[in-house]
């Protein structure tokens, strides 16, 4: 995969396709194989970019704590350095949607279109308390902490039918090990004052069963985006691996809406 630099990152980025851009970003402990069913549904019509961010992949820091305007200029690196034809496209999954929301507060004039996937806005008590838990275990037993991801991140009904043998080789593919970093910024995030800036058509969805991050944050991430789009898909937060087809529908179905539509 290529690689492209900003602010002493050294950021390693896939693409694949050809046409108009689509910028597909990770969540924590997530990389650019997040995407890899949703990437072949768009290939074809759309230059498809999937950064890695620090903590994930070969992409490489100065090693400090991990910052919003750090991603927001890591995912800027891969947008110019790629062949992808701007304005983009953005689908954010999880941290990543909080970075690709930054991104278009920010860059408003190369973004076309906003995808926000089992996001937040700021964390509350429960997420607070939510992603310190995640923080112990990451530092007190990496195996245990993969498995809880496992049993929080599926709804039920899917984690039975992966069963014990599916769900401990998900565990024993590891957790990247700079997922902690990711962690740490979990803890600090807020993107309200970004909010506003958002003029982007953007659709926001949530997972109806989601446990990690539940689905009252991708509600009121709606509410607080002027004339955004709002869908659910019946998952937890996993969902961009357990409703691969039905966000590619509604994805595709977005993107290619007209302006007006999409900002009604």
């Amino acid at each position: 995969m290529p690689f492209a630099s900003t602010q002493g990152s050294k950021v390693e980025y896939f693409e694949t396709g050809t046409g108009p851009g689509l910028v597909m970003v990770h969540g924590t402990g997530g990389d650019a194989a997040t995407y890899d069913g949703l990437r072949d549904t768009f290939q074809d019509r759309r230059t498809v970019v999937c950064p890695n961010y620090s903590g994930s992949g070969a992409t490489e820091d100065e090693g400090g704590p991990l910052t919003l305007d750090l991603l927001i200029a890591q995912i800027d690196a891969a947008v110019e350095d790629s062949s992808a034809e701007g304005p983009v496209d953005l689908v954010g999954w999880s941290q990543g949607a909080l970075a690709v929301a930054g991104y278009a507060a920010v860059h408003p004039e190369k973004v076309r279109r906003l995808v926000l996937l089992t996001g937040w806005i700021k964390n509350d008590a429960r997420q607070q308390l939510y992603f310190d838990l995640w923080h112990r275990l990451d530092q007190l037993d990496h195996a245990t902490f993969g498995r809880f991801l496992q049993l929080n991140g599926w709804t039920r009904s899917q984690v039975n039918t992966l069963g014990v043998t599916g769900v401990e080789e998900m565990v024993s593919g590891g957790v990247p090990a700079g997922i902690g970093r990711q962690i740490a910024l979990n803890l600090e995030l807020d993107i309200t004052e970004y909010l506003p800036r958002v003029t982007a058509p953007t659709l926001v969805i949530g997972a109806t069963h989601d446990h990690m991050i539940p689905v009252e944050h991708s509600r009121a991430l709606h509410e607080a985006i002027k004339g955004s789009r709002y869908a659910e898909v019946a998952a937890g937060h996993f969902a961009v691996f357990e409703k691969q087809a039905e966000l590619a529908e509604l994805i595709g179905e977005f993107l290619e809406s007209d302006e007006t539509a999409a900002a009604a």
